[in-house]
């Protein structure tokens, strides 16, 4: 952790000098529980954006086949610039539908973004789509969620084995075979 980091009353309070910033290792393992309680804002947690997201698709997804996938959003305040968009991967075409669009919203007001899509190639694809709110100020807040579509097996196939072999009192029976 970097010196800078840490308040000098959480400094002190841990018994960690400003000026030795070795001192902070052996803090670490002299002290490790009042050490966590001194994490400054290195351990805070940003805050989300205020908007709901989700990215789901309707209809049964397979190759060459015509799919829906939505993006809905709702931001939980006004503002002047909403802007949802969807990212495709490749081997994916787009059909109908634009992947982004972007005007005013206002809080609570519902905004969906729906594109058909067709996978070409039987291999899993992944989707994400994002709501990115702007301020007056500059400021922009975004949220993203990724939509993963089922197509092809990510597993070995398993091959088919004979039903196991039985004595006549119904024993099973292992068998060991000789390499050639």
């Amino acid at each position: 952790m970097d010196v800078n980091t840490l308040s000098p009353w959480c400094a002190n309070a841990c018994g960690v000098s400003l000026i030795r910033p070795r001192w902070i290792a052996t803090s670490v393992v002299l002290g490790w529980f009042v050490f966590l309680a001194c994490v400054g804002p290195a351990g805070a947690t940003m805050p989300s954006a205020p908007v709901e997201v989700s990215l789901e698709f309707g209809g049964t997804v397979a190759v060459e086949t015509d799919v829906t996938v939505t993006l809905k959003a709702r931001p939980l305040v006004d503002t002047e610039r909403l802007s949802l968009s969807i990212t495709l991967p490749d081997g994916v075409d787009l059909i109908a539908g634009e992947t982004r669009w972007e005007g005013p919203a206002r809080s609570g007001e519902r905004r969906a973004l729906t594109v058909t899509i067709r996978p070409r190639v039987a291999e899993p694809r992944v989707i994400q789509g994002a709501a990115v709110l702007g301020f007056p100020d500059g400021t922009t807040l975004g949220a993203a969620r990724s939509l993963a579509l089922p197509l092809g097996n990510r597993s070995k196939p398993t091959l088919p084995l004979p039903p196991p072999k039985k004595t006549k009192t119904g024993e099973s029976v292992i068998e060991y075979r000789d390499a050639p």
